[in-house]
């Protein structure tokens, strides 16, 4: 079935860029591997972060902004979030999940009020009240031990999803009361990632089956699932662009990250990486121009592709200033900051402090 519900409103102009990209698909995935390697020098060159926000020893998990695009959070493996001015680096609080449990994920509400913590240890997820740091709610994973690897909340606020290894959970963000169960078809149901259309109707969870599924949230119903063309595969990110007209899966071997049209389900680009490389994250900028994506080739190799959407090709490469693996990024609401978080502990002994850099990508077409 087709995910129609994305479609609405749909202008002439993203119409235009998606029969370009489709008609262009293949010429794009070879275009785009040879741009890669003949231009990753230059690309890479001259692209500093313009501040590194330093933490602990854990490396950093997960990165949101706030709506207003103000604040920075940064969530590290040893239980630790640190909230942080993007204006001056100050550090405004920092929160600690229950019982230390490492942290995988974390998100605003779209109100700025909440912040969503999931962790690795006993499948909670904890709501902070960012003004008062005090704990508003903790939703509990019914399976026991769960790892929580990603959370989202609803266009509106009253929706949270969670991903873990029992599958997909919608919970009532305000109460805590679990609202759906979604299990993911296929042997292993662990969710990876979980991303809500811009319109709220549709929730796309990315499994270790290496399917994207994309959900009705009013009734419940699978409405189709995207396979990646890699087998074996993990859907390891998924992201909806703006307008909720494409849809952007990262985790194929080769480092390779997918493009969907999420009104017929057909893939209409693919963005290579290197052989041995995985795309771990990805993250559309708010104009949907631009799509990051995190390249891991084993430790201390951690790369960021910034890819131009229409052109088919990487707009930039930037690479975390220490040489480190970097495991977290997102854009800021305005559009003007990239957050990077790095991990430094599979690289260096005890006492690396781990940081979260931003950078300055107002330069973007």
């Amino acid at each position: 079935m087709e995910p129609a519900a994305t479609t609405r409103n749909l202008g002439p102009s993203r119409r235009a860029v998606i029969a370009w990209l489709v008609h262009h698909r293949w010429r794009i995935t070879v275009l785009a591997a040879v741009v890669i390697v003949a231009t990753a020098a230059v690309l890479t060159g001259g692209h500093r972060p313009s501040m590194g926000l330093t933490g602990r020893d854990a490396g950093v998990a997960s990165v949101a902004f706030s709506p207003d695009s103000k604040i920075i959070a940064a969530a590290d493996e040893d239980g630790f979030i640190d909230l942080w001015r993007t204006g001056s680096g100050q550090r405004v609080i920092t929160l600690r999940s229950p019982g230390g449990a490492a942290i995988s994920a974390i998100a605003f509400s779209p109100d700025g009020q909440l912040l969503a913590v999931g962790d690795d240890a006993d499948g909670d997820t904890t709501l902070w009240r960012v003004v008062t740091g005090q704990r508003a709610t903790t939703v509990r994973d019914p399976v026991s031990q769960a790892f929580v690897s990603s959370v989202a909340f609803s266009p509106d606020g009253k929706l949270l999803a969670t991903g873990d290894t029992g599958g997909t959970y919608i919970w009532n963000a305000a109460t805590g009361r679990r609202i759906a169960t979604l299990r993911d078809p296929g042997p292993r149901p662990y969710v990876n990632s979980v991303a809500f259309s811009p319109d709220g109707a549709i929730l796309a969870a990315g499994d270790n089956n290496g399917f994207t599924n994309l959900w009705e949230i009013a009734t419940g119903r699978l409405i189709t699932s995207l396979p990646d063309p890699d087998r074996p595969a993990v859907a390891a990110s998924v992201a909806f662009s703006p307008d909720g007209t494409i849809l952007a899966t990262g985790g194929s071997r080769g480092g390779r990250t997918y493009v969907w049209s999420t009104a017929t389900g057909r893939r209409i680009a693919t963005l290579p990486g290197h052989a041995n490389g995985l795309a771990r994250s990805v993250a559309f900028s708010p104009d949907g121009k631009t799509l990051a994506v995190i390249e891991g080739i084993g430790d201390g190799n951690g790369t960021i592709y910034l890819w131009n959407i229409a052109a088919g090709k990487p707009d930039a490469i930037l690479a975390d200033p220490r040489g480190y693996d970097i495991d977290a990024v997102a854009f800021s609401p305005d559009g003007k900051i990239l957050a990077t978080g790095d991990d430094p502990d599979a690289d260096q002994s005890a006492g690396t402090p781990a940081r979260t850099y931003l950078w300055d990508v107002t330069w973007l077409p």
